[in-house]
């Protein structure tokens, strides 16, 4: 979890791997899984990577976008319907709060709903996202039951000035504009990140004014630095600002009234800061400390259009931590021990102007009382290579919550290279996940669509146990063939209990409640041909079961089958086309309703026009499928069809 975007810059470095090659573009140096450098296709535990090259010819420009169509997860804005437009990621079946998402190792904080909105993080700044799947609490505690994913940032490659830019023109006038500058000397080295997006709302009824998507607008403002004091001591600053700004608009008619509009204002202001220090031993051992602080700002607002009368409902949300991770190096064996601190808390207080008696009156109640959160934890972890042939992995966490005591997540992995084309991994561990204090505390009132929800400060922290193993076959260079399957059980699962609401008048008021056991299990089969950097061609299958033993039935939003296929080659000209088709099966919702099955394919064509540019122009979801607005649970794109155009160029290009 530490010092990522140290290990991911040292390339200079004597002991670091040697960089990709043409013959197989997923070498990438990971960490996340086993927190030490590896080899993504040797690694001892599963780690899929999306590299920035990659995700900009699938088209994107948020994380979400870069992961929407990568095999092993599902990013299904439409899941969510009560969550309006945000953009969660499901692993192995779990999804919201079960999938740990990091930046450069270090927790996301302000969810939505229990979800992280992918969709709200930009690529600007962005060198890689690594996918770690199956549980993974034994390195990185809470939360990581489904998985990990890691969005990994790098300092500048080069010595000297460096820099790179991107404008983009989409539909729905979208545009879309990122840049890093960057100035490096062999000791020091700083870079500046600078994004700005912005997009119309989509309206659900062309003669109606509400809007299925709201307009958006984005800006990000980041700074990062860093400096050799020794050449055994590196320290690393990392500070972000990221504002979102969402308008909304929903209508209502009222007989005899007539319709009534109201706007639904959002603005989330997000910051980050970090500090790393590497002090290094020699000989692959070393000491990483890093300490951070987050903090989130949200505002919404219900404001309708010639009334006095409105809700504002404001949040803040901040989480402070401090680690320290000891690596040493003892021939074919290399121990990792560390302990974390962390303290986390949430407040939530809602302003609103109401008629009383035929007087306006405002008032403020708080929603969710300030509390204090807080874990300290120790982990270790021994990887021990037995030659090429065999790694063996064991580790442990302990963590203490006040709150609830203490928990153990122990984790066994091991890779079997019986040669040269063959690898073999199996991994099984613990999981767990504290509630949360929107869960605890949470007091969500939407009286005005019928419906409030409260916390429940008496539940008790998920537990689950998960198995991992895949096979990888490559007969030579070009090809790649592999198939893998997992199986989780969770206990006391922690959901809103729909079947328990109470009534009061026209409000249902519903609460969290842990659910005895779930089950999921699924597999996986891929395979690649790669021809060096001219052509490339991948296409994998995806089958999930998941089962709710409360209620015996599958858990709402799972797709049983996904198909994916892509295909990159290099064309005359100095051009390139890409292609990525993504099918995803109809899901259970409820026992009357199945999500419609849908699938989209991409296109993209880029030329260069001078070294380290492209011209290039796509569409994204070209037979143009969407949601049914007011569906219940639709998985398909919200959004439809889009087409843009752009250019990027990099300075300088790797081709000089």
């Amino acid at each position: 979890m530490l010092i990522l975007t140290f290990l991911s810059g040292t390339r200079r470095a004597a002991a670091d791997p040697p960089g990709p090659s043409n013959d197989d573009a997923t070498t990438s140096v990971v960490v996340t899984g086993t927190r030490t450098p590896e080899q993504s296709q040797r690694a001892t535990v599963k780690t899929d990577v999306v590299t920035r090259d990659e995700a900009e010819q699938r088209g994107a420009t948020n994380v979400a976008e870069a992961l929407s169509t990568q095999p092993g997860v599902q990013v299904n804005p439409g899941a969510y319907g009560y969550l309006g437009t945000v953009s969660p990621i499901q692993i192995q079946g779990f999804d919201l709060n079960r999938v740990l998402i990091l930046e450069d190792g270090e927790p996301v904080i302000g969810d939505v709903g229990g979800a992280i909105d992918l969709a709200a993080i930009p690529m600007t700044d962005v060198e890689r996202i690594e996918i770690v799947t199956g549980p993974t609490s034994a390195l990185y505690g809470s939360s990581a039951i489904g998985g990990v994913v890691n969005i990994i940032t790098a300092p500048p490659r080069d010595d000297g000035p460096s820099g790179r830019a991107r404008g983009e023109y989409r539909s729905h006038n979208g545009i879309n504009l990122q840049g890093t500058g960057a100035y490096r000397t062999n000791a020091v080295w700083a870079a500046t990140d600078l994004g700005w997006n912005r997009q119309d709302g989509i309206r659900s009824d062309p003669h109606l004014p509400d809007l299925q998507l709201p307009a958006m607008q984005r800006l990000l403002v980041g700074v990062r630095a860093g400096a050799a004091f020794t050449r055994r001591i590196d320290v690393q600053v990392r500070g972000r600002w990221l504002r979102q700004e969402l308008d909304g608009i929903d209508s209502t008619t009222y007989p005899g009234l007539g319709r009534f509009i109201t706007d639904t204002p959002q603005t989330t202001d997000r910051f980050a800061v970090q500090v790393l220090e590497t002090i290094r031993f020699g000989a692959g051992s070393n000491l990483r400390l890093s300490l951070g602080r987050q903090w989130v700002d949200d505002t919404s607002s219900t404001v309708p259009r010639g009334s006095p009368l409105d809700q504002i409902r404001r949040s803040t949300q901040t989480m402070e931590s401090f680690e320290a991770t000891a690596t040493f190096a003892d021939g074919p064996r290399t121990w990792v021990t560390g302990a974390r601190l962390e303290a986390e808390r949430l407040s939530q207080s809602l302003e609103q102007t109401e008629s009383v008696e035929g007087a306006l009156k405002s008032t403020m109640t708080p929603e969710i009382v300030p509390e204090l959160l807080g874990s300290a934890a120790g982990y270790g972890q021994i990887a021990w290579r037995f030659g090429e042939l065999f790694t063996l992995l064991p580790g442990v966490r302990a963590e203490y919550h006040p709150r609830y005591g203490s928990v153990v997540a122990p984790r066994l992995a091991a890779a079997l290279r019986p040669s040269d084309t063959w690898t073999l991994r199996v991994s099984a561990g613990r999981g767990f996940r504290t509630p949360s204090a929107e869960e605890l505390g949470f007091n969500f009132d939407h009286s005005i669509y019928g419906y409030k929800v409260i916390g429940n400060p008496s539940l008790a922290p998920e537990t689950s146990w998960g198995v991992n193993g895949d096979v990888t076959w490559r007969p030579g260079k070009r090809w790649s063939l592999r198939g893998g399957a997992f199986m989780n059980w969770v206990d006391n699962l922690i959901d809103i209990d729909l079947s328990a609401g109470t009534t009061a008048g026209t409000v249902v008021t519903y609460t969290y409640k842990n659910f005895e056991r779930v089950r999921t299990f699924g597999a996986q089969g891929v395979a690649s041909y790669t021809v060096s950097d001219r052509f490339r061609a991948e296409l994998a299958y995806d089958y999930q079961w998941t089962r709710d033993d409360v209620n015996d039935a599958p858990l709402s939003g799972r797709p049983p089958h996904t198909v994916t296929a892509s295909v990159r080659a290099a064309l005359p000209w100095k051009s390139e086309a890409y292609v990525r088709a993504h099918v995803v099966s109809d899901a259970f919702v409820d026992d009357t309703t199945r999500t419609p099955g849908y699938d989209t394919v991409d296109l993209r064509l880029g030329k260069t026009l001078w070294p380290g540019s492209q011209l290039y122009a796509g569409v994204l979801n070209l037979f143009d499928v969407h949601q049914t607005p007011g569906r219940v649970g639709d998985l398909r794109p919200p959004l439809g069809r889009v087409l843009y155009v752009g250019l990027r160029a990099a300075f300088p290009s790797e081709e000089e």
